[in-house]
């Protein structure tokens, strides 16, 4: 069932899923967010429903090299003014920084490297340590990744490495892996998601792009940015990086090609031999 709760200005967003609502409302509007809120706040009056408050949060983001005479607004009537929350089990900062979140992921994988021990003890394979490591600690991992890997640090890169690296060394995972493999899989799965046509976020992608020049890994135009921050952003990163890549389609035809004249080269070398053999068994039969 859709929503029928939107933004007053077509500069705002609002997002709604399940119970959950979240408003962004952008320095430069003409509609205040206190009159957005006001506008949720009278929807959901009208709709026999209940704001919660106290779960309500306020969230500004701000760049870390903001100017030094940057004020925080005033905050909304019984709202709480904070600088890292919790939206859909993705931690955010008023920074764009992941730290808290890489914090907590890390905090909750540590916490079920006990029961990964317990199970080793017990007897159970490395074959089945395998499966279950990667249903409670890989998947958390792989949790909204493409949403906040742009946003990781070297830093946070090689702490999340080093506890990949404690898995392989504890037999816990069959082979090694790094955070990047873990972003490169999950990008790629979900761009091809996307790029069907009643994908829910297909409408995010470019405009697509008619060139005759060489086959490129998608048929749409690269995103413009104006900042870093947008470099950041899953489409313009991985965009970006399949530009640089042909066709799955191209691929998997060469793929055919190469298996096939491979195959055609050892008939022949067997011919050959075969050939030869039988000439030399003449020859000695002659004699």
């Amino acid at each position: 069932m859709k929503s029928n709760l939107h933004a007053l200005s077509q500069l705002n967003d609002l997002f709604k899923y399940a119970d959950d609502t979240t408003l962004l409302v952008s320095k430069h509007t003409d509609i205040s967010i206190s009159s957005e809120f006001d506008h949720v706040r009278t929807w959901a009056a009208r709709n026999c429903l209940t704001l919660n408050l106290i779960k309500t949060k306020e969230l500004v983001f701000r760049r870390s090299r903001a100017p030094v005479s940057f004020h925080m607004p005033p905050a909304l009537d019984n709202t709480e003014q904070v600088t890292c929350c919790k939206l859909l089990g993705v931690l955010f900062q008023s920074n764009f920084k992941m730290d808290s979140h890489v914090q907590y992921i890390l905090t909750q994988c540590c916490q079920r490297l006990y029961l990964l021990k317990m199970l080793k003890h017990q007897g159970v394979t490395k074959r089945q340590l395998a499966v279950v490591t990667q249903l409670i600690i890989i998947s958390r991992m792989l949790y909204a990744l493409p949403a906040w890997s742009g946003f990781l640090s070297t830093e946070m890169i090689n702490r999340i490495n080093a506890f990949l690296k404690r898995l392989k060394r504890f037999d816990y995972i069959g082979c090694s892996v790094t955070i990047d493999d873990l972003i490169s899989k999950s990008d790629y799965e979900l761009f091809i998601k996307m790029c069907l046509p009643g994908h829910s976020l297909y409408h995010l992608l470019p405009p697509s792009r008619i060139s005759k020049l060489r086959q490129r890994g998608h048929s749409f135009s690269l995103p413009e940015y104006t900042t870093d921050l947008d470099k950041n952003q899953f489409l313009y990163d991985h965009s970006t990086n399949l530009s640089n890549f042909k066709t799955l389609d191209y691929i998997f035809y060469n793929i055919i090609a190469y298996m096939v004249a491979t195959i055609l080269l050892l008939c022949f070398c067997v011919l050959c031999f075969m050939f030869h053999v039988i000439m030399f068994y003449v020859i000695m039969c002659l004699y």
